[in-house]
């Protein structure tokens, strides 16, 4: 007994040493337990016991026991469970598109990249659909996720079988997790394998891990296999598949980056002026004045009768999807702000502006909008009132960026650059009407509607708007939200507290989500009598003035510099893929041969870094990201014959839109030199 003590104890230490080494925060956390202050105010609620050649956890309160039976065997049972089919146990972390013919065909056909089609990708897909469809099995599991530690005997039992070089390890309670560091040897699983591990985490902390599972080797995120313990919550089985399908390549896809990269070069050369956000606003009526951001979620119209009588007293920005709405009732905003370029039919923005004058109505009204507003939004207003910001492309030198995924949560960012110091946020619900399950206010053009009746069913399929999942409510303790709706709020924590300082206050007046670092407020508590009304059209002259004081309509000579830079360097991406191609016949002698070569030219391209290089090589990480797995996942189909043959066709198609990425940037910055 004396020795499976001190193997035990043997076996703690070396995994603490292990985690001082690689996970010192995971370290801290279980050294809370080791603490003499909390050590006396701590009741352990489980106790390990050795019994008959096996450890058990008991429950101290009832008595019962976590396996109640032989640990060692159930692992052994646990383990041999585990197989490697596509369908059984598995989440992917692409979503699929399935194509007839005929509309591979069209997708085909097109060699321009507008629209948001992923033209580039579907033919990948669809060739590696058919030939390694999820039914079929794959010879290794490249990452594998426990949900639920316990004494942690399975996960070791699980890797002599599947040996996965990636390893996410999931366990809500500290305590039973600091309890398997005596029974399983992580240190020893660290030597061959990747582990990263969320132990006791919140739905942030836990986003960050699982991001980082899922970037490091993002190609071979095709299928994901895990094993649920029984005796774990799963909670966590939701957010996994909210993070899933809430990566950054599926909510802003590669040829989306790659217009919103090229897009604002037109906009600079047609002479539009765009706002220096480096730095905040100095004082102005923007900072004396209450200012209130009118969204389009279900707390909108909920709240219309409030708008009606007391827009004067506020400073008005709202997003273009209200804008019917507001002109119904003459409520004129003072800004209106706007990010979306989509076109496609039966999903354009321009829908927001049909059947009534949207130009006659915001003539004395200042638009600030995203550089990706297509031309036929910018067509319809006086181009003295339109002002641009720039999205993460950097072609001003310091000019600061505006970068959240929707436009509610867009201008939220903008009130606190434009250094408003009362900011009211209404329609900014990020998460279902929790009566009717509406996404947003009922006279939205695109409201979609959710059944909450079924809350608590899992669902496998990746999806940005079909999932629906748990968060903080703003009014009540929980609320029900979708992947998209959850992007925002993120966003919105990491920008909110980087910008905002002391003197400044937002009110969230929502029934949605609850935002941090904002106040959480009811709107009949606002003490409108306090508040005067505002003149309007004195207000739009000054707002024009302090807003046009910081923005400028053309690059200057360092910043025409360093776009010729960024061409350099498209030009030396372009030579790369040249000699890729020419490496045809060495590339496809075997399958690591041609991983080798194909790895190379993708850590090549992505290591195009600062301010020349950011964009584009974001852009092919997204492209890289939703290719890479299904070229992997032929590799790793074990019904698969004649894998060279295959890799050729579908390497060709990979490498044509590699090309046309790169081709389609270069064509856009020579536009800005050359055109007229």
């Amino acid at each position: 007994m004396q020795d499976i003590e001190l193997k035990a104890l043997q076996c703690y230490e070396r995994n603490l040493e292990y985690f001082s080494k690689s996970h010192q925060k995971l370290l801290k956390k279980i050294q809370v337990f080791d603490i003499p202050e909390t050590q006396k105010k701590f009741i352990p609620h489980y106790d390990l016991e050795y019994k008959e050649n096996y450890f058990d956890v008991k429950e101290i309160a009832t008595g019962n026991y976590l396996y109640a039976t032989n640990s060692i065997e159930y692992s052994n049972k646990i383990a041999d469970s585990i197989n490697f089919k596509k369908d059984s146990n598995t989440f992917s972390g692409l979503k699929d598109y399935i194509l007839t013919a005929s509309q591979l065909k069209q997708v085909k056909k097109r060699s321009t990249l507008k629209g948001t089609t992923l033209k580039d990708i579907l033919p990948i897909m669809n060739y590696s659909l058919q030939l390694a469809p999820n039914t079929s099995t794959m010879k290794k599991i490249d990452k594998f996720i426990f949900i639920g530690v316990a004494l942690g005997l399975h996960i070791t039992d699980i890797n002599k079988r599947i040996n996965s070089e990636e390893y996410l390890i999931i366990e809500d309670n500290l305590e039973l997790f600091r309890l398997s560091l005596f029974t399983t040897e992580y240190y020893k699983l660290a030597i061959n394998a990747n582990l990263h591990f969320a132990i006791a985490e919140d739905e942030t902390s836990f986003t960050f891990t699982m991001v980082n599972f899922l970037e490091g080797s993002f190609f071979n995120n095709r299928y994901i296999k895990y094993f649920h313990l029984a005796t774990h919550s799963t909670s966590k089985i939701k957010l996994i598949q909210n993070n899933l399908a809430s990566q950054n390549h599926i909510t802003f896809p590669y040829d989306i980056q790659l217009e919103k990269t090229i897009r604002p070069l037109k906009r600079i050369k047609n002479n539009y002026k765009t706002i220096d956000f480096s730095k905040k606003f100095p004082e102005s009526i923007i900072s004396q004045k209450p200012l209130l951001i009118l969204a389009a979620g279900p707390s909108f119209l909920k709240n219309l009768d409030f708008l009606k009588k007391n827009h004067t007293k506020f400073i008005i920005i709202a997003v273009t999807a209200v804008l019917k709405t507001l002109n119904n009732y003459n409520i004129k905003p003072d800004i209106v702000t706007h990010i979306d370029g989509i076109e496609t039919e039966g999903n354009s923005c321009m829908i927001h502006f049909d059947g009534f004058n949207v130009t006659k109505f915001l003539e004395d009204t200042i638009l600030i909008f995203g550089t990706h507003t297509p031309d036929s939004l910018l067509n319809m207003f006086n181009k003295k009132n339109i002002f641009f910001f720039e999205g993460a492309t950097y072609y001003f030198n310091n000019f600061g960026t505006l970068s959240t995924p929707c436009i509610g949560s867009t201008s939220a960012i903008l009130s606190l650059w434009l250094n408003a110091k009362n900011i009211y946020l209404l329609g900014l619900d990020l998460a279902l009407d929790q009566e009717t399950g509406a996404t947003h206010s009922v006279d939205h053009l695109y409201n979609e509607t959710y059944d909450l009746g079924n809350l608590t069913e899992i669902d496998y399929t990746i999806s940005l708007r079909e999932n629906i999942i748990p968060v903080k409510g703003n009014f009540r303790k929980t609320v029900y939200s979708t992947p998209i709706f959850l992007v925002s709020i993120r966003s919105l924590y990491g920008n909110i507290k980087f910008i905002k300082d002391s003197s400044q206050t937002i009110y969230n007046l929502n029934d949605g989500a609850y935002l941090q670092n904002t106040q959480s407020q009811n709107i009949s508590d606002i003490n409108v009598e306090t508040l005067n009304t505002i003149n309007k059209k004195e207000l739009y002259y000054t707002l024009y003035t302090v807003i046009n004081d910081k923005a400028r309509n053309y690059l200057n000579d360092s910043e025409k510099e360093s776009l010729k830079k960024r061409l350099i360097n498209a030009n030396t991406i372009l030579k790369q893929l040249k000699q890729y191609e020419k490496q045809k016949s060495k590339r496809f002698i075997n399958e690591v041969s041609y991983l080798y070569d194909l790895l190379g030219i993708v850590s090549s391209i992505l290591k195009v870094k600062g301010r020349e290089g950011d964009n584009i090589s974001a852009i092919y990480s997204s492209y890289f990201q939703y290719t890479l797995p299904y070229i992997i996942d032929i590799i790793n189909t074990k019904e698969i014959i004649k894998t060279m043959y295959h890799l050729q066709k579908i390497d060709a198609m990979f490498i044509n839109g590699c090309r046309r990425i790169i081709k389609v940037y270069i064509q856009g910055i020579e536009e800005f030199f050359t055109t007229p």
